[in-house]
């Protein structure tokens, strides 16, 4: 290698040492921003997290609501189901009231009747037809009497009824007044739950355009790593080079210095002049002068 040679490659390393230098500094800005868009994505991370657990909640408070709205409306069918059987026996009973409404008489008043005719009957000496008449009517009294008392059970069963199917129909209201609430509530969650979506989406959007730049930034950096990786291998073999001219070019000169020594050493010794200790000591490194010197003497 040439000085010439040489000072291109010193001019190369010198500028391989700029560019990494330059590069450095550029490392060191873009992990600032690499830094910062990370934070800012994670900071909006950390602020969707409240609406996307606020969203599971109301999620799974839904799932109660339609569980027990499921719950509720198999109740409401079983109450209808039973309101009409109601109104099935209320009718029966009203149209069999209605075939007895012309039984007069409450059975206490039968009840005396038939033991006034009875009392007659068993103490009073009676023609013949007139112990049949009252005999016949003893029967017609006790039908009546049954009558009655089937009249008094219909109308006790009837007022039972009636109270029956209120307290259905109050249950009935009630079941549909909670089915409405949490109808309302469901409705009114939906609307919560929509604002919540629209927000993490436009807090989503936000952090993936900090994560788009996060990554783009984080690319950039990457092949800045990688040229510097190159550069530092080039600088690397450039200076061994280098150092390996220098090495040759010190040794060349050494050489060189040793030959001159050697040179006067040996213009000394055939003019019979002193040697000095280096000069000695450089024709004692050469084996071959040496032995010359050996044989002439």
């Amino acid at each position: 290698m040439n000085e010439q040679d040489y000072e291109k490659l010193e001019k190369e390393v010198y500028e391989l040492r700029e560019k990494l230098r330059e590069l450095n500094l550029t490392t060191r800005d873009l992990e600032e921003e690499v830094r910062r868009y990370a934070e800012r994505r994670d900071k909006i991370h950390e602020e969707m997290k409240p609406c996307i657990e606020q969203l599971k909640q109301i999620k799974a408070l839904n799932d109660e609501r339609r569980g027990r709205l499921n719950e509720l409306r198999e109740a409401l069918a079983a109450k209808k189901e039973k309101l009409r059987s109601k109104r099935e026996e209320i009718r029966e009973t009203k149209a069999e009231l209605r075939r007895l409404r012309s039984i007069r008489g409450t059975p206490d008043e039968i009840h005396r009747k038939i033991e006034e005719i009875d009392w007659r009957i068993q103490t009073q000496p009676l023609p013949r037809e007139e112990e049949k008449r009252l005999s016949s009517l003893l029967d017609e009294l006790h039908e009546r009497l049954v009558q009655v008392n089937r009249k008094a059970e219909l109308e006790k069963a009837l007022e039972e009824l009636q109270s029956e199917m209120d307290q259905l129909r109050s249950e009935v209201q009630g079941l549909r007044e909670e089915i409405g609430r949490i109808k309302e509530e469901l409705s009114a969650s939906f609307e919560q739950r929509k604002a919540l979506r629209e927000k993490v989406q436009e807090l989503k959007q936000k952090s993936d355009e900090w994560h788009a730049k996060y990554i783009e930034a984080k690319e950039k950096l990457m092949k800045i790593e990688a040229e510097k990786i190159l550069i530092s291998s080039r600088i690397v073999e450039l200076q061994e080079k280098l150092s390996k001219h220098r090495r040759d070019k010190e040794e060349r000169r050494l050489k060189e210095a040793r030959e001159k020594l050697k040179a006067e050493a040996i213009s000394k010794l055939t003019s019979g002049k002193k040697l000095t200790f280096e000069e000695f000591k450089a024709l004692l490194e050469d084996e071959e002068i040496l032995e010359n010197l050996v044989r002439k003497s």
